[in-house]
């Protein structure tokens, strides 16, 4: 596939408008306020649009890469919190260190007199960006949830649950996984959940996680229906081991497991669920 010359310029022609943008308002609002002529203040005020852009570029890669969607509000609240502390920090000791570049000693304390308004537009700059990362996280979440290409997704949505003319036949009852030279044999009710991991599933238990070749279809259709409810696209749950189900966002739902771990069901996972709990 070919790309043209011009196709990179164009897909960030909107992140350079907005950097010249939020330059050029920032250089009208502290004109009036320092003692420098306007062309100083407009460069000072593009190289910190630029600074911000990269931070806010860094933090759509430290944030999904946290799977926050697995932690609880609390939890989330917490690490979204440290990580504004840190943004802030940065923002302000990144702000000092271009006025002393660009004025020197001379003027650098009359733009330390700034700092309060830096501190405030950087935390403003912090939720705007962490909300609309959420917010991404959330959107992708759905797809996946309801990505109509999942050809399991479409064989679910005709047959629901498996039939068999003796279901009790095709539920298994132990699991071997081999482990190098070992093969451990998992029972099926010491299950905690099964979670998609590529080609693999990851079989949790209270005192391991276990890599499996298989497919999450398979085990969908050979554990016992009353037991394991396939909650989200990438996990089956024993329901047997939930300790709590809370309001996630929306129309999604959080398990707690009793080992701790928390686990997002989507709407379709949650109606299965309710149906295995009789809710």
């Amino acid at each position: 596939m070919k790309t043209s010359l011009t196709y990179i310029p164009l897909r960030l022609l909107p992140a350079i408008i907005l950097v010249v943008f939020y330059a050029l308002m920032q250089a009208l609002a502290l004109f009036p306020l320092v003692s420098f002529s306007f062309g100083p203040v407009f460069l000072k005020s593009f190289i910190d649009a630029l600074i911000l852009a990269g931070m806010g570029w860094l933090l759509s890669i430290i944030v999904p890469s946290s799977n926050y969607v697995k932690l609880g509000t609390y939890q989330r609240f917490i690490n979204y919190f440290a990580i504004g502390v840190l943004f802030v920090v940065l923002w302000l000791s990144m702000e000092l260190l271009t006025s002393w570049l660009l004025f020197r000693q001379t003027s650098v304390m009359e733009i330390r007199k700034l700092l309060p308004a830096a501190a405030f537009i950087g935390s403003l700059l912090y939720v705007i960006f962490a909300q609309m990362i959420h917010m991404q996280i959330i959107k992708k979440e759905g797809e996946l949830d309801e990505d109509p290409s999942d050809p399991e997704q479409d064989e679910a949505a005709i047959m629901p649950f498996p039939v068999s003319e003796n279901p009790r036949e095709s539920e298994l009852e132990r699991v071997a996984v081999k482990v190098g030279q070992k093969i451990h044999v998992i029972l099926v009710p010491d299950i905690l959940y099964i979670q998609s991991d590529g080609d693999y599933v990851q079989i949790v238990t209270d005192q391991h996680a276990y890599m499996k070749e298989e497919t999450m279809k398979y085990f969908e259709t050979s554990l016992p229906q009353s037991r394991f409810v396939r909650v989200h696209r990438s996990y089956i749950v024993n329901v047997e081991k939930i300790l709590r189900i809370e309001l996630y966002e929306k129309q999604s739902q959080m398990l707690t497991l009793k080992n701790g771990d928390k686990i997002r069901a989507s709407a379709s996972g949650y109606k299965a669920l309710r149906l295995a709990l009789n809710l």
